[in-house]
């Protein structure tokens, strides 16, 4: 299975739609880094697959509480919505999540290998999405797989890791 290596997008505009070149595979990371507005109600980070949301990761600023939302949309249904509380993205400063896509962590509800694109709205701006892609991949048998980072840019940030299988 070939790796499709993807350019990173800096500074792009909300909403931000981009399809993900060779789909979600074991291993890739996918980082986010922006500001949530200083009146932000709400922001998301949507992976799809066709119209279906495989991954709606969502924090919120309503009513006194903040907190993150995770759930699933496939033909046109949501699911079981799972709140997290105490969301590390406060208003009015910026932000990393990172994503790692692994087979052993998140609960899913649809394979990840289904996602095909990544859609970012609401109250945020983005100062760059990026995917990394194992340096080394996983041979059968073997129980990790080893990984090469690249540090793009030094900020002062929230760091959110969700882990998404």
């Amino acid at each position: 299975m070939a790796l499709f290596q993807q350019l990173p997008f800096f500074n792009p505009t909300v909403p931000f739609n981009r399809p993900i070149h060779g789909g979600l595979l074991e291993g890739i990371i996918v980082t986010v880094c922006g500001r949530v507005s200083p009146h932000s109600s709400r922001f998301q980070v949507d992976l799809m697959h066709g119209s279906d949301i495989v991954l709606h990761f969502n924090p919120r600023y309503e009513g006194g509480s903040e907190y993150v939302v995770h759930n699933t949309c496939h033909y046109g249904h949501w699911g079981s919505e799972e709140r997290k509380y105490e969301t590390p993205f406060p208003r009015a400063q910026t932000f990393a999540l990172q994503i790692l896509v692994t087979q052993e962590t998140y609960k899913h509800r649809m394979p990840f290998s289904h996602v095909d694109s990544i859609c970012i709205g609401g109250m945020v701006e983005l100062s760059l999405v990026a995917f990394q892609y194992p340096a080394v991949r996983k041979k059968k048998g073997e129980k990790k797989a080893l990984y090469h980072f690249t540090t793009i840019r030094h900020i002062p940030i929230s760091i959110w890791k969700c882990f998404l299988s």
